[in-house]
């Protein structure tokens, strides 16, 4: 079995070598990493982990699609049927996948992606600043402990490449035959599942971490939005949407103890 992860990566420096140690650390064979900074980056700061990522460099944001989604073409054409890869997940650098049973994404795969299941649909959960106003050297699954309740309805599909067609968009995926359900069996349809399920997966997303952090991270353009159509926001009042911090989730922090040095 040989699950990838593909990504793209823009202003996330004091970020990314987290997440590829900790989506190496839980099974994941291979991370393919789309740096869309305008000057070469990741490849030669993710140096010690070459074994284990492709660093594919596509600056700008000036194509016909958004940049996201001529990665994702970009990666179906190159590497999804000309590689050995078995499963994939599309995350985001902000996004960490946290398993609640097994020790390893291969152990998960196998007892969940079965049959005619041909994708899981991962809730996000999203982390807030944990009362946290300035950025420092910890991780993030370090300093960002606290999170919303009950999850939000947005996911995002790990799933098994046999029967894949093509993505919806960056959330789901279209399969020739067969479905993507939830842990709890629940079948689901596009980019939302209503019926969350935390027992077993979730993808811990940390958007906000602290204003400052957040304030720089939203001066890159939306990668899912083509350059021209970028829109005007009001970063402080979006922090405030996204920085909630209702009860305390240890998961990633106790696995980032045991296996983070």
């Amino acid at each position: 079995m040989y699950p990838v992860i593909v990504c793209i990566a823009k202003k996330e420096h004091d970020y990314i070598e987290e997440f590829v140690k900790y989506h190496l650390a839980i099974g994941f064979k291979r991370i393919y990493i789309y740096d869309n900074e305008d000057t070469p980056t990741y490849e030669t700061m993710l140096h010690k982990y070459k074994d284990n990522i492709k660093v594919i460099h596509l600056p700008f944001n000036n194509y016909i699609k958004p940049v996201q989604y001529t990665a994702l073409d970009h990666f179906v054409e190159q590497y999804l049927f000309t590689t050995n890869i078995t499963h994939v997940a599309h995350i985001d650098i902000d996004e960490f996948i946290v398993l609640k049973k097994h020790e390893n994404i291969c152990d998960f795969i196998n007892e969940y992606i079965v049959g005619d299941c041909q994708g899981i649909g991962m809730n996000w959960r999203f982390f807030g600043s944990s009362g946290r106003t300035e950025k420092t050297n910890e991780p993030i699954t370090i300093r960002f402990t606290m999170c919303e309740k009950k999850g939000n309805d947005h996911i995002k599909t790990l799933f098994k490449k046999d029967k894949f067609v093509r993505f919806i968009e960056c959330h789901s995926v279209v399969f020739s035959s067969g479905y993507t359900k939830s842990t709890n069996n629940a079948i689901i349809n596009g980019a939302f599942n209503k019926n969350i399920d935390f027992d077993v997966i979730q993808l811990n997303h940390y958007k906000c971490k602290t204003l400052p952090e957040f304030r720089h991270i939203r001066t890159r353009q939306r990668a899912g939005v083509k350059g021209n159509q970028q829109t005007p926001e009001n970063v402080d009042e979006n922090f405030k949407h996204f920085d909630i911090n209702e009860i305390e989730d240890l998961y990633a922090y106790n696995f980032y103890i045991k296996n983070g040095n």
